[in-house]
């Protein structure tokens, strides 16, 4: 889920900056972090307490995609392109070879990441509040040498916050049809032709199809499926159009009845507009993680280790839940009764065992959903 975005929360004036001191060069720890996915209020009780990691220094980037090139850059590999056109540089200045301590990764990019050997594998022994977080997010980070989900592997990053796939929609024209979208299956009702907006993204559409089919949102071999092109080709015809960025301006607007979307996207107009709803499918969606990762280092200062576990347990205790629950779109994984966010509509455990989390296939699969792709898109 690379384009996925999100911004920084604010309280009043503060900032980042203000909310942190010292020089650059007496950081004691260095967070590159996706915006948004820590809040402010996090940020300031974090440096308001007495904690073993000292003064914390947190750089936001705008997309994984440029944390992601961060890793590459830092093991002296090529960073990626964008659309194979032009360069897509990380924000920072070019001298900057120091790796990070601690960086935010997307799930989907977790087995690259181990692949191309850019980060290290965390310490069980030294994850206080492991025990807190459900199987489904321990069993997301933990993979093998190759990046491939492991039960028996080891732990490659800590997630602190998901989310999902949904689906938004105007009330007052689902008034005047008499039903509500609840499933994806609703979105080949010949009421809405040409009333949807959906994401510009291959795994995402094709996989809510699969969804819709019975089938999981990893399926490799699509050939298999005999229905599957001439659903995609009916839902094509309810399409009004795919974007990343600006799918859900014209449901603002009523141009649009109907987008499906990130959360993340979704829930500050959900919550800024009251003739916005959104719904969860009820046959299971696609799921996002935000996780903390460590950059793979030369060597390894034992004090410094020290300082990068209490910093993730520290977003692994209740009160650091809470706030992410508040103040982000998105949900902490801590298991407690601040698991739910307020502004999420709610999400039953049966739906959730039906969700999935996206991982990144074989390049032979990648190629049938291209192809696939390319026929109607």
């Amino acid at each position: 889920m690379v384009n996925r975005r999100s911004f920084l929360q604010g309280i009043g004036s503060l900032t980042l900056a203000s909310l942190l001191s010292g020089c650059e060069k007496n950081y004691d720890l260095k967070v590159a972090l996706l915006q948004g996915s820590i809040p402010i209020q996090l940020i300031a009780a974090l440096s308001q307490q007495s904690r073993t990691m000292g003064i914390v220094n947190f750089e936001s980037q705008a997309t994984l995609e440029d944390i992601y090139n961060l890793l590459l850059k830092w093991q002296g590999k090529n960073v990626l392109t964008q659309k194979n056109k032009s360069p897509f540089l990380p924000n920072f200045s070019d001298n900057k070879s120091t790796p990070n301590d601690l960086v935010t990764l997307g799930n989907y990019s977790l087995n690259l990441a181990i692949a191309e050997k850019l980060i290290e594998p965390l310490e069980l022994n030294k994850l206080q509040n492991w025990q807190n977080i459900p199987q489904e997010f321990q069993n997301l980070t933990k993979r093998n040498e190759e990046g491939k989900l492991d039960n028996n592997g080891k732990i490659w990053g800590a997630a602190y916050r998901w989310g999902c796939v949904m689906i938004a929609y105007r009330n007052d024209k689902f008034a005047s049809l008499g039903w509500q979208p609840q499933d994806w299956q609703d979105l080949w009702r010949q009421d809405i032709t040409r009333q949807i907006s959906l994401l510009n993204q291959p795994r995402e559409v094709l996989g809510l199809i699969l969804k819709k089919l019975g089938y999981s949102y990893n399926t490799e071999n699509l050939n298999t499926i005999s229905e599957l092109k001439s659903e995609w080709i009916a839902l094509q015809k309810q399409v009004k159009f795919y974007d990343d960025i600006n799918y859900l301006q014209p449901l603002i607007l009523g141009d649009t009845w109907l987008a499906v979307g990130w959360s993340t996207d979704i829930l500050p107009v959900v919550e800024k507009y009251s003739n916005i709803s959104a719904v969860i499918p009820k046959s299971g969606t696609s799921l996002w993680a935000d996780i903390w990762v460590k950059p793979r280092q030369e060597t390894n200062n034992p004090q410094q280790l020290e300082k990068i576990y209490d910093f993730i347990d520290f977003c692994w205790e209740e009160k650091s839940a809470k706030q992410i629950n508040l103040f982000t779109n998105g949900v902490s994984p801590l298991k407690s009764p601040l698991k739910s966010n307020p502004k999420i509509p709610p999400m039953s455990s049966e739906v959730f065992a039906k969700s999935e989390f996206i991982d990144t296939l074989p390049q032979l699969s990648i190629k049938q959903y291209q192809q696939l792709w390319k026929t109607i898109v």
